[in-house]
């Protein structure tokens, strides 16, 4: 069978359910989780915990937290952890209406929410400053200086936290106005958090990497996000070759967000994924693989149950953690069943 839900890695989501009944994990008395691993670094290309072991992060991103700020409660991230997952990505969005530029007091109130919940299930957490609309990350540089000395100030040298400063930059912003922006972000973090991760967005939309190959930041503990969303209209598994030339290059990458999409011409066929538009999950596995084979830490986008392609819960799901295979799409069960 084609369908992921008859075929696809039911061993995976069985252990997950396992793990959330109480049973112990294959890791024993170590997990996955801050308690573990402590402070990370960056160590040429790799990610690594206070012990000089090679980390892999894997976990979720949220959607916007001022529309969806329900999903980042305790029992969310709870129900996260227990199935493998030991970050969560907490994407405050800068615009439009009721983000961080319009409603600041309130963007902070759900960052914060999401942060500690994240922190009290032993899990990583990034603050993610969450450009789109306005591509250049220069248009609101002072806010996010702002933004940025708070948490960082906030929590200090907490081994948690990573700081992502720019979600996606696009349209014509070039490398150097990255470059530009950083030089003013970067050190206010590292003011109050010398140690901390720090990612960093490429130019349109995190998929040219052309200006850290060739003109890399000169801070340490830096990585370059890249993220990808991968058309599951057609039964053709992915092909790797923008993140393989990445990891070629010698470049430490963190895909921050991917997700799966359904071609325009499926989706306006069936009215969208949420009117039972024939989609092939199991053909995003060869990047799957590729990053758990290459220890590449990611996100993915989303944990909530907005009707799109890469939601992980159905539209009509109403609860907010303790969820079930009954209770997660398509993609939500792939993204589970990979937390392992």
């Amino acid at each position: 069978m084609r369908y992921l839900k008859n075929v696809l890695l039911l061993s995976g989501f069985t252990a997950a359910l396992a793990i959330l009944c109480g049973c112990k994990t294959a890791e024993g008395a170590e997990g996955p989780g801050v308690s573990s691993h402590g402070a990370l670094h960056v160590d040429g290309a790799a990610l690594k915990d206070e012990k000089g072991n090679t980390m892999v992060l894997r976990g979720t991103s949220s959607h916007g937290i001022t529309w969806y700020p329900r999903y980042l409660n305790g029992g969310a991230m709870e129900t996260l952890a227990g199935a493998g997952a030991n970050v969560q990505r907490i994407a405050m969005y800068t615009e439009p209406h009721s983000a961080y530029i319009e409603n600041p007091e309130q963007s902070l109130d759900y960052l914060y929410m999401g942060i500690e919940s994240a922190l009290s299930a032993d899990m990583y957490a990034i603050a993610d400053w969450h450009i789109l609309k306005d591509g250049n990350p220069n248009e609101y540089v002072e806010e996010a200086v702002l933004f940025f000395d708070e948490i960082s100030r906030h929590y200090g040298d907490n081994p948690a936290i990573l700081y992502e400063i720019c979600n996606e930059p696009n349209g014509d912003t070039s490398w150097e106005d990255i470059r530009s922006y950083a030089d003013k972000v970067i050190p206010v973090i590292r003011a109050n958090a010398p140690g901390a991760v720090i990612l960093v967005g490429t130019p349109k939309y995190c998929t040219d990497f052309s200006g850290p190959i060739e003109k890399p930041l000169e801070y340490g503990n830096i990585m370059y996000t890249m993220h990808r969303y991968i058309d599951v209209s057609e039964e053709k598994a992915c092909e790797n070759h923008l993140i393989e030339s990445i990891v070629e290059s010698g470049v430490p990458v963190f895909v921050s967000e991917w997700g799966t999409s359904v071609g325009e011409q499926a989706y306006l066929q069936d009215g969208g994924p949420g009117s039972g538009a024939i989609t092939y999950q199991e053909n995003a596995r060869p990047f799957i693989d590729y990053m758990k084979e290459h220890g590449i830490s990611w996100t993915a986008w989303s944990l909530s149950n907005k009707d799109e392609a890469h939601s992980m819960l159905k539209s009509d799901c109403q609860k907010y953690s303790g969820w079930t295979e009954e209770d997660l799409t398509d993609f939500g069960i792939l993204i589970f069943s990979a937390f392992r």
